[in-house]
């Protein structure tokens, strides 16, 4: 990774004309600042420490006795030995409460997963899924990586469906009819559909109108519904999240009682932030008794999550509250709560703001997610010299950019984006606003910079630089 070498340069003595990596390019929260939240971080140390008297002497009571409540049900209160092979069951009956609280709907404890991080989740499910080369799973453009290098790993077929940018990233059913005629038309055998809600890397939260279009289909299509659900907390327009499970409900039979699904969440995004602790959760609705034999099977195979990421879920799903804790402990949550969503909230305004401020870049509002996936007009000539590289338009820009700021974003190509569109995604995770703000200025003047160089420029006269910049794989950002 560029990056990396950067870094290690600078570790020798080598001189930029910065004086670190401004990453902002991955959704990592707590590597940029972030502050774990301190009732979860005194029930997993208690957790880990099992010495009830010594922690009421450094922790909060409320914390010490949550770590009871969990260690009570695990084999001799051992935090390092394996629960059962989907989860310990206290936490699996916490995620159960907490869907049907957040929905109003009944859930079978027995449906839920308990996994490490929501990926774990997902490759369970497309492993499951995908047979052999003929099989194909819908997914939205531009899209999470996981989904198509899975796919990729697994022989099948990637179906992209595009979300409308002009619309603000909308899906529309019409755009899903057409990626999956074209689809079959090829003799794509479609399994299953994955939608991002709130979107990644686009931000957007879709509506519970759009959700159901999206189970239409799936139920019209006879196909699975695969949704990925992690940025639920984060949302900072006037709109709610929907789960698709919620919506599938509201639309009662035939689709409450046909459409299978499995539904994602984790511990490293929301409020949280804890993506090294590696927790998360899968239920599966409406799917049968065998392929609920298989997904056992299949998780079973790695025997369990780790035990504190299953309890960091259960600490997800069921935060302290007014009448569970004291009036302190419980203040306290819902301040540094507040104060990381209030945070997360301006930087996805600034964002919008500023980058809406530069010359050739246009940005749809941040409405949700850790991202804003802004399209970037590149000048004919820099495309050339790019394209005479051997490398993308967008990646070479995000290469420059690094080089000459430091600060590291990722190019829309590793995302996917329409034909002769240019895009980069770029995080809201600097903790500290100023150094945010100071960020997107440095965007905007380097950027300035390239319409000035390459603008009036023809093609003929573009000269090559003595050396190639990076070889042409995403993954060298």
């Amino acid at each position: 990774m560029k990056a990396m070498e950067i870094e290690r340069q600078m570790e020798t003595g080598t001189k930029f004309g910065f004086d670190k990596i401004t990453h902002l390019n991955i959704g990592n929260p707590q590597d940029l600042g972030q502050k774990p939240i301190s009732f979860n971080r005194e029930v997993l140390a208690s957790c880990l420490v099992d010495d009830p008297e010594r922690n009421r002497m450094i922790y909060s009571s409320d914390a010490v006795d949550r770590a009871d409540h969990y260690l009570s049900h695990i084999n001799h209160r051992a935090a390092g030995a394996y629960s059962d092979s989907t989860g310990i069951r206290v936490v699996m009956r916490e995620v159960k409460d907490f869907i049907e609280k957040r929905d109003g709907v009944e859930v079978n404890e027995d449906n839920i997963y308990l996994t490490n991080g929501a990926s774990e989740g997902i490759t369970y499910m497309l492993r499951l899924l995908i047979k052999d080369e003929n099989d194909g799973i819908m997914i939205p453009i531009p899209q999470y990586p996981i989904y198509s290098a899975l796919i990729t790993r697994f022989n099948g077929k990637q179906v992209p469906y595009y979300l409308d940018e002009e619309t603000g990233w909308r899906m529309t059913y019409e755009e899903l009819e057409k990626a999956y005629f074209e689809a079959t038309a090829k003799g794509v055998n479609v399994k299953a559909l994955t939608l991002i809600n709130p979107g990644n890397p686009t931000g957007q939260v879709m509506s519970q109108e759009d959700l159901e279009k999206v189970i239409k289909f799936a139920h019209e299509k006879r196909i699975f519904l695969l949704a990925d659900e992690v940025y639920q907390k984060n949302i900072y327009v006037d709109k709610e999240f929907c789960s698709v499970r919620k919506a599938l409900h509201g639309l009662g039979a035939p689709y409450s009682n046909d459409v299978e699904l499995a539904s994602f969440h984790s511990l490293s995004k929301g409020l949280l932030g804890e993506c090294g602790l590696r927790g998360g959760y899968m239920e599966l609705h409406n799917v049968n008794e065998f392929a609920h034999a298989m997904a056992y099977k299949s998780k079973a195979v790695g025997l369990c999550s780790n035990i504190i990421g299953q309890i960091g879920v259960g600490l997800l799903v069921n935060p302290p509250t007014e009448e569970s804790v004291s009036k302190e402990v419980y203040d306290l949550y819902k301040k540094e709560e507040q104060t990381i969503f209030d945070g997360l909230k301006h930087r996805a305004n600034l964002i919008t703001e500023k980058l809406n401020n530069i010359e050739g870049v246009s940005c749809n509002q941040v409405e949700g997610a850790m991202y804003a996936f802004p399209k970037i007009q590149l000048p004919r000539a820099y495309c050339h010299l790019a394209n005479t590289l051997g490398i993308q338009p967008d990646l070479k820009y995000c290469l420059d950019i690094l080089e000459k700021t430091g600060i590291m974003i990722v190019p829309g190509s590793g995302f996917g984006q329409e034909e002769g569109t240019f895009h980069f995604r770029i995080t809201n995770l600097v903790n500290c606003s100023l150094e945010m703000e100071r960020a997107l200025d440095m965007i905007g003047e380097f950027t300035e910079d390239i319409m000035s160089q390459y603008r009036y420029k023809g093609v003929e006269t573009v000269k090559l630089p003595h050396e190639p910049i990076l070889d042409s794989e995403y993954q060298t950002i």
